[in-house]
């Protein structure tokens, strides 16, 4: 392609993407009900919370390997089976930037590759929204398969989910740890994009990945186990664009000044 043909694409990019935005920081809070969460899981073997949230870890423990997240912080009696249960609220995980650091063993963190027009986000929306933290869960099984992590997520929208079932938003939280499913499917999304502030606020349901724990009857009856919070910053992108239309402007100048010199 010539260099002349490049900058009418480069013009033709900035006009289409005149309001393409992305998103900069902050983080998403999920306040799981605990009573709620164990009622759907029909895996429980004691008269004790047949699953609870153990541990949780926020982004902080990003460069700790799958095998540490499951067995950092461990009760020391294991007979005592809810010994170490911690509050499932205010859990907070952070929002990645566009690039991370390489995953230890076991790992999935993933960048923020979230690309929306703030005049249409849900027309628009593309990629996903890469969120630092894990959540352990005790499940009231026999070892070594009493516990599950959740985590490495990512915050995304699928329009075709929408309105599926009453309440349902298309907004997911999918995890990475270990294998990629629906960790929590998003209800009742109340979203808020006012100038450079995005905020996103609901209720949980379970997604499919917690099927395997008995949550399937609980998640197609679109229950709600929690609620969940969300806020970053926009930020458009049209000034890397213009700075692309530059760059290839000076190279074609200078393109064109070598070959005045040639001839």
């Amino acid at each position: 392609m010539k260099i002349s043909n490049l900058i009418l694409l480069a013009g033709a990019l900035v006009c289409t993407n005149a309001q393409a935005a992305t998103i900069s920081g902050g983080s998403l809070v999920l306040n799981i009900d605990r009573d709620a969460l164990a009622a759907g899981v029909t895996l429980d073997n004691t008269a004790a919370p047949s699953i609870y949230v153990e541990e949780f870890f926020d982004a902080a423990a990003a460069d700790r390997t799958q095998t540490q997240l499951l067995n950092d912080n461990t009760p020391v009696d294991w007979s005592d089976y809810a010994a170490n249960e911690i509050s499932a609220t205010g859990l907070q995980f952070a929002v990645n930037g566009f690039n991370i650091a390489v995953n230890p063993a076991g790992r999935q963190n993933k960048p923020t590759t979230l690309d929306f027009d703030p005049n249409d986000l849900f027309g628009t929306a593309t990629g996903s929204i890469g969120l630092g933290g894990a959540i352990r869960f005790r499940v009231d099984v026999d070892r070594p398969n009493n516990r599950i992590l959740m985590g490495d997520m990512t915050l995304e929208y699928h329009p075709e989910l929408e309105a599926a079932t009453p309440g349902r938003s298309g907004w997911l939280l999918v995890n990475h740890i270990g294998f990629d499913a629906d960790a929590f499917e998003l209800f009742d999304v109340t979203t808020n994009l006012i100038g450079q502030s995005l905020t996103l606020t609901g209720n949980l349901g379970y997604g499919w990945g917690l099927d395997h724990l008995g949550a399937t009857d609980a998640r197609l009856s679109d229950t709600r186990i929690g609620s969940f919070s969300f806020q970053t910053t926009v930020v458009p992108v049209p000034a890397a664009v213009w700075l692309f239309a530059s760059g290839l402007a000076g190279l074609c100048a200078t393109g064109r000044f070598k070959r005045k010199v040639a001839a």
